[in-house]
Protein backbone atom coordinates (compact mmCIF):
# COMPACT_ATOMS: atom_id res chain seq x y z
CA UNK A 1 0.00 0.00 0.00
CA UNK A 2 1.02 3.59 -0.50
CA UNK A 3 1.40 4.29 3.20
CA UNK A 4 3.80 1.11 3.92
CA UNK A 5 7.46 1.52 4.61
CA UNK A 6 9.37 0.46 1.67
CA UNK A 7 12.30 -1.36 3.54
CA UNK A 8 10.95 -4.82 5.40
CA UNK A 9 10.50 -4.79 8.97
CA UNK A 10 13.33 -6.94 10.97
CA UNK A 11 13.35 -9.94 13.27
CA UNK A 12 11.86 -7.66 16.45
CA UNK A 13 9.14 -5.93 14.02
CA UNK A 14 10.75 -2.67 13.39
CA UNK A 15 10.85 -1.20 10.17
CA UNK A 16 14.46 -1.29 8.86
CA UNK A 17 14.04 2.07 7.81
CA UNK A 18 13.44 3.59 11.73
CA UNK A 19 17.20 1.92 12.33
CA UNK A 20 18.60 3.47 9.43
CA UNK A 21 21.56 5.95 10.88
CA UNK A 22 20.29 8.70 8.89
CA UNK A 23 16.79 8.32 10.21
CA UNK A 24 18.03 7.68 14.22
CA UNK A 25 20.90 10.61 14.01
CA UNK A 26 18.58 13.38 12.37
CA UNK A 27 15.94 12.45 15.14
CA UNK A 28 18.06 12.61 17.97
CA UNK A 29 19.68 16.11 16.59
CA UNK A 30 15.95 17.27 15.80
CA UNK A 31 14.65 16.51 19.43
CA UNK A 32 17.78 17.73 20.82
CA UNK A 33 16.48 21.13 20.87
CA UNK A 34 13.78 20.14 23.27
CA UNK A 35 16.05 19.81 25.59
CA UNK A 36 18.39 22.91 24.89
CA UNK A 37 15.38 25.38 25.06
CA UNK A 38 15.16 25.06 28.73
CA UNK A 39 18.80 26.30 28.91
CA UNK A 40 17.40 29.10 27.06
CA UNK A 41 16.57 32.20 29.46
CA UNK A 42 12.91 33.09 29.98
CA UNK A 43 14.02 37.14 28.98
CA UNK A 44 14.67 35.89 24.96
CA UNK A 45 12.78 37.67 22.41
CA UNK A 46 12.13 33.97 21.33
CA UNK A 47 9.88 33.85 24.38
CA UNK A 48 8.24 37.21 24.21
CA UNK A 49 4.51 36.79 23.20
CA UNK A 50 2.84 39.52 20.92
CA UNK A 51 -0.92 41.20 21.68
CA UNK A 52 -2.32 37.46 20.55
CA UNK A 53 -0.34 35.99 22.97
CA UNK A 54 1.98 33.44 20.55
CA UNK A 55 5.42 33.21 20.98
CA UNK A 56 8.14 34.47 18.18
CA UNK A 57 9.00 29.89 18.95
CA UNK A 58 5.25 29.46 18.27
CA UNK A 59 4.83 31.48 15.19
CA UNK A 60 7.57 29.73 13.48
CA UNK A 61 6.68 26.10 14.75
CA UNK A 62 2.76 26.79 13.64
CA UNK A 63 3.82 27.53 10.34
CA UNK A 64 6.40 24.73 10.00
CA UNK A 65 4.01 22.09 11.13
CA UNK A 66 1.42 23.32 8.58
CA UNK A 67 3.50 22.99 6.24
CA UNK A 68 5.27 19.80 6.86
CA UNK A 69 1.13 18.52 7.30
CA UNK A 70 0.96 19.93 3.31
CA UNK A 71 4.26 17.81 2.07
CA UNK A 72 2.79 14.84 3.92
CA UNK A 73 0.10 14.69 2.25
CA UNK A 74 1.77 14.72 -1.04
CA UNK A 75 4.32 11.87 0.63
CA UNK A 76 4.10 8.19 -0.98
CA UNK A 77 5.49 6.49 2.21
CA UNK A 78 6.90 7.48 5.75
CA UNK A 79 10.21 7.24 4.32
CA UNK A 80 9.65 9.51 1.44
CA UNK A 81 8.60 12.13 3.84
CA UNK A 82 11.01 11.90 6.60
CA UNK A 83 13.87 14.12 4.50
CA UNK A 84 11.13 16.93 4.24
CA UNK A 85 10.30 16.66 8.09
CA UNK A 86 13.44 16.91 8.97
CA UNK A 87 14.76 19.83 7.23
CA UNK A 88 11.34 22.08 8.40
CA UNK A 89 12.73 21.14 11.95
CA UNK A 90 16.04 22.44 10.99
CA UNK A 91 14.77 25.25 9.34
CA UNK A 92 12.64 26.21 12.89
CA UNK A 93 15.44 25.39 15.14
CA UNK A 94 18.29 27.13 12.95
CA UNK A 95 15.40 30.33 13.42
CA UNK A 96 14.65 29.57 16.97
CA UNK A 97 18.43 29.36 18.22
CA UNK A 98 19.29 32.55 15.92
CA UNK A 99 16.67 34.56 18.25
CA UNK A 100 17.37 33.49 21.08
CA UNK A 101 21.74 33.50 20.76
CA UNK A 102 23.39 33.48 17.73
CA UNK A 103 26.12 31.62 18.61
CA UNK A 104 23.86 28.74 19.50
CA UNK A 105 22.50 28.71 16.50
CA UNK A 106 26.34 28.71 14.62
CA UNK A 107 26.78 25.99 16.74
CA UNK A 108 23.60 23.77 14.74
CA UNK A 109 24.26 25.07 11.36
CA UNK A 110 27.87 23.92 11.71
CA UNK A 111 25.92 20.13 12.79
CA UNK A 112 23.55 20.47 10.12
CA UNK A 113 26.28 21.03 7.40
CA UNK A 114 28.32 18.11 8.23
CA UNK A 115 24.76 15.80 8.70
CA UNK A 116 24.35 16.64 4.73
CA UNK A 117 28.07 15.99 4.06
CA UNK A 118 27.97 12.65 5.81
CA UNK A 119 25.44 11.49 6.52
CA UNK A 120 22.34 9.98 3.85
CA UNK A 121 19.14 8.29 3.59
CA UNK A 122 19.78 4.30 2.61
CA UNK A 123 18.75 3.00 -0.23
CA UNK A 124 16.34 0.11 -0.46
CA UNK A 125 19.26 -2.69 -2.17
CA UNK A 126 16.19 -5.49 -2.01
CA UNK A 127 15.78 -7.64 -4.91
CA UNK A 128 14.68 -6.20 -8.44
CA UNK A 129 14.52 -6.33 -11.93
CA UNK A 130 15.54 -2.79 -12.37
CA UNK A 131 18.46 -2.47 -15.12
CA UNK A 132 21.26 -0.07 -14.39
CA UNK A 133 21.53 2.68 -17.04
CA UNK A 134 24.01 5.10 -18.24
CA UNK A 135 24.83 6.55 -20.95
CA UNK A 136 27.04 3.91 -22.24
CA UNK A 137 24.04 1.45 -22.49
CA UNK A 138 21.18 3.59 -23.35
CA UNK A 139 20.74 2.89 -26.59
CA UNK A 140 19.70 -0.52 -24.87
CA UNK A 141 16.42 1.42 -24.78
CA UNK A 142 16.52 3.31 -27.58
CA UNK A 143 16.64 0.46 -30.27
CA UNK A 144 14.74 -1.97 -28.23
CA UNK A 145 11.54 -2.36 -30.45
CA UNK A 146 10.06 -5.43 -29.01
CA UNK A 147 9.35 -4.07 -25.61
CA UNK A 148 8.53 -1.31 -23.50
CA UNK A 149 10.76 0.40 -20.77
CA UNK A 150 9.94 2.52 -18.09
CA UNK A 151 12.84 4.36 -16.81
CA UNK A 152 13.54 5.84 -13.64
CA UNK A 153 15.85 9.14 -13.62
CA UNK A 154 17.29 9.79 -10.34
CA UNK A 155 19.98 11.55 -8.49
CA UNK A 156 21.19 10.28 -5.20
CA UNK A 157 20.97 14.23 -3.86
CA UNK A 158 17.22 14.56 -4.65
CA UNK A 159 15.44 13.79 -1.62
CA UNK A 160 12.47 11.82 -3.11
CA UNK A 161 14.68 9.61 -5.40
CA UNK A 162 16.19 7.46 -2.52
CA UNK A 163 12.58 6.48 -0.61
CA UNK A 164 10.78 5.77 -4.33
CA UNK A 165 13.70 3.25 -4.76
CA UNK A 166 11.47 0.96 -3.14
CA UNK A 167 8.25 1.72 -4.91
CA UNK A 168 9.93 0.90 -8.25
CA UNK A 169 11.49 -2.21 -7.15
CA UNK A 170 8.08 -3.58 -6.26
CA UNK A 171 6.58 -2.59 -9.85
CA UNK A 172 9.65 -4.45 -11.37
CA UNK A 173 9.14 -7.79 -9.15
CA UNK A 174 5.23 -7.03 -10.23
CA UNK A 175 5.36 -6.77 -13.98
CA UNK A 176 9.00 -6.66 -15.32
CA UNK A 177 9.39 -9.43 -18.60
CA UNK A 178 10.72 -9.64 -21.41
CA UNK A 179 7.94 -7.52 -22.67
CA UNK A 180 8.13 -5.01 -19.50
CA UNK A 181 11.05 -3.74 -18.51
CA UNK A 182 12.57 -1.30 -15.96
CA UNK A 183 15.62 0.92 -15.53
CA UNK A 184 17.02 3.33 -13.94
CA UNK A 185 19.78 6.17 -14.21
CA UNK A 186 21.81 8.62 -12.20
CA UNK A 187 21.58 11.54 -13.97
CA UNK A 188 23.20 13.26 -11.09
CA UNK A 189 26.52 11.33 -13.14
CA UNK A 190 25.17 11.20 -16.78
CA UNK A 191 23.60 14.54 -17.35
CA UNK A 192 23.50 14.69 -21.38
CA UNK A 193 20.79 12.17 -20.36
CA UNK A 194 19.07 14.87 -18.65
CA UNK A 195 19.52 17.22 -21.32
CA UNK A 196 18.49 14.97 -24.21
CA UNK A 197 14.97 14.28 -22.32
CA UNK A 198 14.83 17.78 -21.06
CA UNK A 199 15.03 17.01 -17.06
CA UNK A 200 16.12 19.88 -14.64
CA UNK A 201 18.72 18.58 -12.29
CA UNK A 202 18.82 22.27 -10.35
CA UNK A 203 20.01 21.09 -6.87
CA UNK A 204 17.74 24.58 -6.21
CA UNK A 205 14.51 22.86 -7.66
CA UNK A 206 14.20 19.17 -7.72
CA UNK A 207 10.75 18.83 -8.07
CA UNK A 208 10.64 17.17 -11.25
CA UNK A 209 12.89 14.13 -9.78
CA UNK A 210 12.50 11.24 -9.94
CA UNK A 211 11.50 11.52 -13.67
CA UNK A 212 9.85 8.41 -14.80
CA UNK A 213 9.11 8.08 -18.92
CA UNK A 214 7.86 5.31 -20.70
CA UNK A 215 9.75 4.60 -24.11
CA UNK A 216 7.74 2.66 -27.02
CA UNK A 217 9.89 1.35 -29.90
CA UNK A 218 12.95 3.30 -28.80
CA UNK A 219 11.19 6.73 -28.43
CA UNK A 220 9.39 8.27 -25.04
CA UNK A 221 5.48 8.04 -25.63
CA UNK A 222 3.25 10.21 -25.89
CA UNK A 223 1.83 11.81 -22.51
CA UNK A 224 3.57 8.89 -20.57
CA UNK A 225 5.79 10.80 -18.46
CA UNK A 226 5.80 11.70 -15.05
CA UNK A 227 5.57 14.54 -13.72
CA UNK A 228 3.80 15.72 -16.46
CA UNK A 229 4.78 18.54 -18.46
CA UNK A 230 3.00 21.19 -20.31
CA UNK A 231 4.04 21.59 -23.76
CA UNK A 232 6.17 24.88 -22.85
CA UNK A 233 8.65 22.55 -20.76
CA UNK A 234 7.23 23.57 -17.23
CA UNK A 235 5.50 21.35 -14.88
CA UNK A 236 1.46 20.67 -14.68
CA UNK A 237 0.07 21.95 -11.99
CA UNK A 238 -2.07 18.70 -11.30
CA UNK A 239 0.44 16.56 -9.33
CA UNK A 240 0.52 12.55 -9.27
CA UNK A 241 1.81 11.07 -6.04
CA UNK A 242 4.20 8.49 -7.49
CA UNK A 243 2.27 5.53 -5.28
CA UNK A 244 2.65 2.17 -6.78
CA UNK A 245 -1.27 1.86 -7.56
CA UNK A 246 -0.73 5.54 -9.41
CA UNK A 247 2.05 4.20 -11.42
CA UNK A 248 0.29 1.19 -12.59
CA UNK A 249 -2.90 2.92 -13.63
CA UNK A 250 -0.72 6.01 -15.54
CA UNK A 251 1.44 3.43 -17.33
CA UNK A 252 -1.48 1.51 -18.05
CA UNK A 253 0.45 -1.87 -16.41
CA UNK A 254 -2.46 -4.09 -16.11
CA UNK A 255 -3.15 -4.09 -19.46
CA UNK A 256 0.49 -3.91 -21.06
CA UNK A 257 0.84 -6.97 -19.26
CA UNK A 258 -2.07 -8.99 -20.50
CA UNK A 259 -0.99 -7.70 -24.16
CA UNK A 260 2.42 -8.24 -24.56
CA UNK A 261 3.64 -4.76 -23.51
CA UNK A 262 2.93 -2.69 -26.00
CA UNK A 263 -0.33 -1.05 -25.51
CA UNK A 264 -1.56 -0.73 -29.04
CA UNK A 265 -2.04 -4.39 -28.92
CA UNK A 266 -5.02 -4.00 -26.91
CA UNK A 267 -6.52 -0.84 -28.67
CA UNK A 268 -6.36 -3.19 -32.16
CA UNK A 269 -8.29 -5.73 -30.26
CA UNK A 270 -10.82 -2.95 -29.09
CA UNK A 271 -10.95 -1.46 -32.37
CA UNK A 272 -11.88 -4.86 -34.06
CA UNK A 273 -14.27 -5.60 -31.07
CA UNK A 274 -15.83 -2.31 -31.68
CA UNK A 275 -15.90 -2.52 -35.56
CA UNK A 276 -17.49 -6.15 -35.66
CA UNK A 277 -20.24 -4.55 -33.18
CA UNK A 278 -21.12 -2.12 -35.42
CA UNK A 279 -21.20 -4.42 -38.24
CA UNK A 280 -23.76 -6.18 -36.40
CA UNK A 281 -25.67 -3.36 -36.19
CA UNK A 282 -25.42 -2.15 -39.50
CA UNK A 283 -27.18 -5.61 -40.79
CA UNK A 284 -29.68 -5.54 -38.53
CA UNK A 285 -30.54 -2.56 -39.81
CA UNK A 286 -30.57 -3.78 -43.06
CA UNK A 287 -32.42 -6.46 -42.22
Amino acid sequence: SSGSPHLPPTSMGVPSWALDPYVLLNSAVCLSYAIVRFYISENSQLFKADPMGFTREMQVLVMLAVSSYTKYRRSNSIPEFLPTLYLHCKIGILVCSYVADGRLAGWYAVIFLVMFFMVHQREDTGPSKVTPLNTGNFSTVEEDRDAVWIVEFYTTWAKNCIPFSATFNRLSNKYGSDKIKFGKVDIGRFRTLATRYHINTSAVSNNELPTLILFEKGEPAPNQRLPVMKPDGSLHEQYVLLSEENLVKFFKLEDRKANGGLLSNAEEKRKGAVKRINNKKVKKAKK
